[in-house]
């Protein structure tokens, strides 16, 4: 008979665990609805009955009673969820705070600082993706994709070169760093072509992560720059061949350069600057 004890205790624990996080959880929906319904905040969207609602990571470690990787496992779960189904209304509001989460409850966890580093920027949270960043080299200090991917975010979203530059000086110092990380450091030094240096970047982030999603990632930065650079090409020609630039990029078209605008797999619209000839790829605020 008293063998029985420790599987009813354990499953005990397990209802309770399971009872307060249910608990905590729609308490957090209930007070997001009334803190976002209040008269007040009449312009607020519907966005909040349909985005996961995360308790904060300190609650969330006490709800877990000591299973943080479970609770880990499961935030993350929702976050892959959330964002592979869509912006609720343009915008995910609470992606840089579930990757906060996941990362408090399992602060090894790689793949979650290197998919934060390269999804959070793009969808408006580049402050949010370098404090990621910092973590992730505080908990991963041998990780040289943890400065890698950190530099990758100052040079594209920051157009911070010096602070790019030294996050590639720490990669380039870590054990098992590609030799090409050390090339970048000295290329940034020499102001090389900015554009060709990230899509660099984004090739030996796809040549050497064994995660799908951020190979599959990495390879849309790849198509995307490798568009752009062939539309840069397509107005450089249109220049040699009518002495000016393109109005626009339909022009481009009009005029037999190339047969059609590309769609880039980011799903970022191509704007050509008719004064300059440059075209650009503006991203998400």
């Amino acid at each position: 008979m008293s063998s029985s004890y420790p599987l009813a205790w354990k499953n005990i624990s397990v209802f309770v665990v399971v009872g307060l996080f249910a608990l905590g959880y729609v308490a957090q929906i209930r007070f997001d609805a009334w803190q976002f319904y209040s008269p007040s905040r009449i312009n607020t969207t519907y966005n909040v009955y349909i985005e996961p609602q995360p308790l904060s990571s300190q609650t969330a470690k006490l709800a877990s009673l000591g299973a943080t990787e479970f609770m880990a496992d499961y935030y993350w779960l929702t976050l892959i969820q959330y964002y592979g189904g869509g912006t609720p209304n343009g915008k995910y509001r609470k992606l840089a705070e579930l990757f906060n989460t996941v990362t408090d409850l399992s602060p090894k966890f790689a793949t979650a600082y290197q998919n934060g580093l390269l999804i959070l920027p793009g969808e408006g949270f580049v402050d949010q993706a370098i404090a990621l960043g910092k973590k992730g080299q505080q908990n991963l200090p041998d990780s040289w994709e943890m400065p890698y991917y950190t530099g990758l975010v100052y040079h594209i979203y920051k157009k911070d070169y010096v602070s790019a530059a030294k996050e590639f000086q720490k990669a380039a110092d870590l054990p098992g760093a590609p030799p090409i990380t050390k090339l970048f450091v000295a290329i940034y030094y020499n102001q090389a072509d900015q554009r060709q240096i990230a899509y660099g970047i984004f090739k030996t982030i796809y040549d050497t992560t064994d995660d799908t999603y951020i190979k599959d990632r990495a390879a849309k930065y790849v198509g995307h720059l490798e568009m752009l650079f062939s539309l840069q090409d397509a107005v450089t020609t249109f220049h040699q061949k009518f002495g000016r630039n393109p109005k626009s990029l339909n022009e481009l078209v009009d005029k037999k350069i190339i047969s059609e605008i590309p769609v880039s797999p980011l799903g970022r619209n191509f704007v050509l600057d008719p004064k300059s000839g440059q075209v650009n790829d503006p991203v998400k605020s």
